[in-house]
């Protein structure tokens, strides 16, 4: 998604998808502990619902998703989108919105936040 973005100079926009993966990695962020915590997972998985948001950081690309996939059982995992591999389609929608919202690390939450410029 970052490298979309950047091609198409995508500054601002809202994310939504749905589509079937294999593998992904997932991540819940501890809020005591100003960490992340990383979980995997391999099988077969539907996209329940994929959200994000695509800003910049740094003046560059920062793309912010989260997914909760399904699997043959209909147990749903999900969380911070770390990484993602598509197993048959991933159908996309990438709204773009004017303007311009910058992050910025906050030391206090240990998150990247919205600056709005």
């Amino acid at each position: 998604m970052k490298e979309i973005a950047t091609k198409e100079k995508i500054l601002l926009a809202s994310v939504q998808a749905l589509g079937a993966i294999n593998h992904l990695t997932t991540g819940v962020f501890l809020t005591d502990k100003k960490e992340y915590i990383a979980n995997h997972f391999d099988g077969c998985f539907e996209i329940v619902s994929l959200n994000g948001t695509i800003n910049t950081m740094s003046n560059e690309v920062y793309c912010h998703l989260h997914i909760s996939v399904g699997n043959y059982k209909g147990e749903v995992f999900g969380g911070h989108l770390n990484n993602a591999i598509v197993s048959a389609t991933c159908e996309m929608v990438i709204q773009i919105i004017n303007g311009r919202v910058e992050r910025k690390l906050d030391k206090d939450i240990g998150l990247n936040l919205f600056e709005f410029l």
